[in-house]
């Protein structure tokens, strides 16, 4: 009989992060920046501290104050939001398609895709993985293109906070991120008078409350017990047995936005305690997390068949925050490892895949890939090494298997 089941993706803050914030009112704080705001400044950058990376992403685009019409370039994979935010800025999104092994944007549509038009290229590093942006970097300094690179899915410590050559660098720290603060994003960006510009924007919306802050970290102190192996088990027998479907209600959950405008939800200043658990944990996180949990990951790809391909199986650097794999039958493999004692999923909607205006054959991951092959399996640097290598056997076998009618 199954006795726990691992969750899909663990909460990356701990008990003792959740009870600072609780008593963080009344607690006597550092007021010191973290040292690693230094590595985020890339030695004259302005380092801001915004609600989330929709909120730093829009107050970008409403300090450069483009002309309607304008292009934003931006990989083809990406966070819906994101989209969403450009066009309500009256611009033009142009995706780039990304190579499926490097998860690199295609430098040569991107050169094709360039017009008078053209005036930022959003690239999203995805799945954990680090892609060198150098190239990119020089193709659009040529033609006075901005580049903002999305690291909300990237950070892993001290080993990569942002390019120095790109204009603006976002870091995610929401619920279900790395580093985990429940929210709140950095802006590292380079030039000074931009980041002014946006710190006068902001200074205009509303502050959201310590009572809204307080709430949410009550609420995670909820899913961080109920993510404990043997208690998420009995949660997911409990939405089975009402007809409720996992992936959806968990997802409800641990969405940072959801429902309602999205301009209105992502105009606001973060709260204190945010701010203050945001520092606490960029103070104490510790780099050789990161690099278990790399090594974890390379023992299931070291025990995965080889047929069994992933994005980014080339990437020079991969911090794997997330493991998706492509399965046939994605519904089939995620009720045999539910069986087996993993909890997999096919994700959420947050990220999409923005039609490119001409088709291009080549190595791409497409709409397909996401929305009826990709699984992501449950990963995390606490799983022990031999349920790593038992996971991939049960891949492994249940891939090699016919599919069922």
């Amino acid at each position: 009989m199954l006795t726990r089941l691992y969750p899909r993706l663990r909460l990356q803050i701990g008990f003792a992060d959740l009870i600072f914030s609780l008593f963080s009112g009344i607690l006597k704080q550092n007021s010191q920046p973290p040292p690693i705001l230094k590595q985020f400044q890339q030695g004259d950058k302005q380092v801001l501290v915004k609600l989330s990376v929709r909120t730093a992403f829009d107050l970008l685009l409403q300090a450069l104050n483009l002309p309607p019409g304008s292009e934003v370039l931006m990989s083809a994979v990406n966070i819906r939001d994101m989209g969403e935010i450009v066009r309500r800025h009256g611009l033009v999104l142009v995706p780039v398609e990304i190579d499926f092994d490097t998860l690199k944007p295609d430098i040569q549509q991107l050169e094709a895709l360039i017009s008078p038009q053209s005036k930022i290229l959003l690239v999203a590093h995805l799945f954990g993985a680090v892609i060198d942006i150098q190239p990119l970097i020089e193709v659009c300094q040529k033609h006075q293109i901005l580049v903002v690179e999305d690291c909300a899915q990237a950070f892993c410590g001290e080993s990569y906070c942002g390019d120095p050559q790109a204009d603006v660098s976002l870091f995610s720290f929401g619920s279900i991120k790395s580093c985990s603060a429940l929210g709140g994003a950095i802006a590292s960006i380079k030039d000074s008078t931009l980041a002014e510009q946006i710190r006068q924007i902001e200074a205009s919306y509303p502050q959201r409350s310590e009572l809204w802050f307080y709430r949410r970290v009550l609420k995670y102190c909820g899913l961080k017990f109920l993510s404990l192996p043997v208690i998420y088990q009995q949660l997911i027998a409990i939405l089975l047995k009402l007809k409720l479907d996992p992936d959806s209600t968990i997802n409800a959950l641990t969405r940072g936005f959801s429902g309602g405008d999205l301009m209105t939800k992502i105009r606001y200043r973060p709260p204190q305690g945010m701010r203050q658990l945001l520092w606490h944990r960029l103070r104490s996180f510790d780099n050789l997390w990161f690099k278990i949990r790399e090594a974890k990951a390379r023992l299931l790809i070291a025990n995965l068949s080889p047929e069994i391909v992933y994005p980014g199986n080339q990437t020079d650097f991969h911090s794997f925050w997330v493991f998706p794999i492509l399965a046939d039958n994605p519904d089939w493999l995620i009720q045999n490892l539910r069986e087996n004692g993993f909890d997999a999923t096919r994700g959420n909607t947050s990220l999409t895949h923005f039609h490119p205006h001409f088709e291009n054959s080549g190595n791409y991951l497409t709409p397909e890939h996401l929305s009826e092959k990709i699984v992501y399996l449950p990963l995390s640097e606490a799983l022990p090494d031999e349920e790593i290598v038992r996971l991939a056997q049960i891949v492994n076998s249940f891939l090699c298997k016919p599919i069922p009618a």
